[in-house]
């Protein structure tokens, strides 16, 4: 187990290492320094499918199987259907996913949803096969829209070939839930409100008691900020807003699965505190340089296990801004 720990925090840290390679949207309004470029692990020669192993495919839960890698693949797999949860990193990825599918489910009918507009989540739809039938909600269609081009400049640095026929696909768009049966289970797809991009969308499988969460939820990892003026306050509202279901299960993107409850209010703790100390910082008459550092050293005492994101910062930086 300490061994599973050790690799996934490893796989993690590159995972959010590659964040601090996004500046936001000009289109937002926040301007944000210039960083480097994304350092995805490399990929040996040869290989066209980037950072997905279906040989270590797991059965997570009575109905749901994960790819895990970058992103993890949730699968969801019912009597008469199945739910694929992201693309994986362009159109190869997909067609592991794909055939990994048809192994576990022949024949059935495929749905696809995708957590964000993000490339590693969304632009692989060329990889599924004809008949995937692909939902998504409005609000995210809409970011991918006015934000995909930046999005795709910076992955392809490093995934060129990967990524050269990025597909997003024209999906069937929903307001802010729609269920699916899937035939003995269900999954609910729905939009919670702004926290890791502004059309982040989990999935919920109630006869499972499980959740996925893409990146607004992390195991043992802080939150990556990047979309536009969304803020720690606004991704604690949307925490709140989803807490009740009381998963039992906790399936994020880039780290591993873990208890639902808890991941889910040690996020909510990690928020609160950022939010408060911020402002006791400030309050303390503490350039927004000098709140950074302080509070940035206090996160780091009251979560020692975490992998502190890069930017976990711009977190920070984004409370220390706004008005009291």
């Amino acid at each position: 187990m300490a061994k599973t720990h050790l690799r996934w925090k490893h796989f993690c840290f590159l995972c959010l290492a590659m964040s601090v390679s996004f500046n936001s949207s000009s289109a937002s309004g926040v301007l944000l320094p210039l960083l480097k470029a994304p350092t995805i692990p490399e990929v040996p020669a040869g290989k066209t499918v980037p950072l997905l192993d279906a040989s270590k495919t797991e059965k997570l839960s009575a109905h749901i199987w994960m790819i895990p890698g970058y992103p993890n693949i949730p699968i969801i797999v019912g009597k008469k259907a199945v739910l694929v949860v992201d693309t994986g990193l362009g159109n190869p990825a997909a067609h592991v996913i794909a055939e990994e599918v048809e192994r576990l489910a022949p024949g059935k009918p495929l749905y696809l949803t995708t957590t964000h507009f993000h490339p590693e989540h969304a632009a692989g739809f060329g990889g599924f096969p004809s008949g995937t039938k692909l939902l998504r909600p409005s609000i995210q269609e809409n970011e991918l829209n006015a934000d995909k081009g930046r999005m795709l400049e910076r992955f392809r640095i490093h995934n060129a070939e990967a990524l050269s026929k990025a597909d997003y696909g024209k999906p069937e768009l929903f307001k802010n839930e729609k269920t699916l049966d899937l035939g003995d289970v269900h999954a609910r797809i729905f939009w919670a409100g702004p926290a890791h991009t502004y059309g982040d969308t989990l999935v919920y499988v109630p006869e499972d008691r499980a959740l996925v969460t893409g990146d607004v939820v992390q195991n043992l990892a802080t939150p990556t900020f990047l979309g536009g003026n969304i803020g720690p306050e606004e991704w604690l509202h949307t925490l709140q807003i989803f807490a009740p279901l009381k998963p039992k299960l906790v399936i994020p993107d880039h780290s591993p699965p873990g208890p639902g409850e808890k991941l889910i209010s040690d996020e909510e703790a990690f928020m609160m505190a950022l939010i408060t100390k911020t402002h006791e910082a400030k309050k303390s008459s503490l350039s927004e340089d000098d709140s950074v550092e302080k509070v940035t050293t206090a996160l780091h005492a009251q979560f020692p296990d975490w992998i502190m994101n890069p930017l976990t910062k711009d977190g920070i930086r984004r409370v220390w801004k706004r008005k009291a």
